[in-house]
């Protein structure tokens, strides 16, 4: 009888923990001014699909390019169950679909994703070409 009733008054509690964790989620942003970031209402949780682009964005070389102006997206990555934000990456594409980024708020060294990773990574955060 104490069974069946602890294991009544624990069920409830382990289903709303349960509910309640979440695993890290990234967010893709466009910038609406320069003080203005506007995120997607949807997010990518698929936890491989978020360590392929932190293995993208890690293994990008480093260019000399400058870049100018307010970058095409922003993506996040965040961890809402420890209210975090572990990962900023501003993108810009060129004309010729080759995304080149910084890493962080302030990053000021700029990298460039091959062709291949760059397709990835568009398709990966539904991005328009």
């Amino acid at each position: 009888m104490k069974r069946t009733l602890l294991a009544c008054l624990l069920a409830p509690l382990l289903l709303l923990a349960a509910c309640g964790e979440q695993g890290r989620e990234l967010v893709v942003g466009t910038y609406k001014n320069e003080e203005t970031i506007v995120f997607s209402e949807t997010s990518v949780q698929d936890e491989a699909d978020i360590n392929r682009f932190i293995e993208i964005v890690e293994s990008s070389p480093a260019t000399e390019a400058e870049m100018e102006g307010l970058p095409d997206y922003v993506v996040t990555i965040n961890n809402p169950a420890e209210s975090t934000m572990e990962w900023m990456v501003n993108i810009w594409e060129d004309e010729a679909g080759t995304i080149q980024f910084t890493r962080g708020l302030a990053g000021e060294d700029v990298f460039e994703m091959s062709p291949d990773d760059s397709e990835e990574v568009r398709d990966l955060l539904q991005l328009e070409k």
